[in-house]
């Protein structure tokens, strides 16, 4: 499987953006972190650390892809 790199003081400019980007559509869709756990199949483990601006180290490609599904975008629309 496919990780992302862990987060840290090197955090690439994509990364920061797919976290800002994650947060502001659970809070335009009107979601809290639990609902949009079950809606996505994300664990609300990495929900909980993206919510925190770090990007967990368990987290992988795929799980990426079923935010970009629940938030109905593309998944590259997350890094944008």
């Amino acid at each position: 499987m496919i990780k992302f790199c862990s987060g840290g003081a090197d955090m690439t400019k994509d990364v920061k953006i797919f976290i800002s980007n994650v947060h502001q559509r659970r809070e335009m869709a009107g979601l809290s972190i639990t609902r949009l756990s079950k809606l996505s199949g994300v664990s609300l483990k990495i929900l909980e650390e993206l919510e925190r601006g770090v990007l967990p180290k368990e987290m992988m490609v795929d799980d990426a892809l079923c935010l970009a599904k629940a938030f109905q975008c593309k998944p590259e629309e997350l890094f944008q």
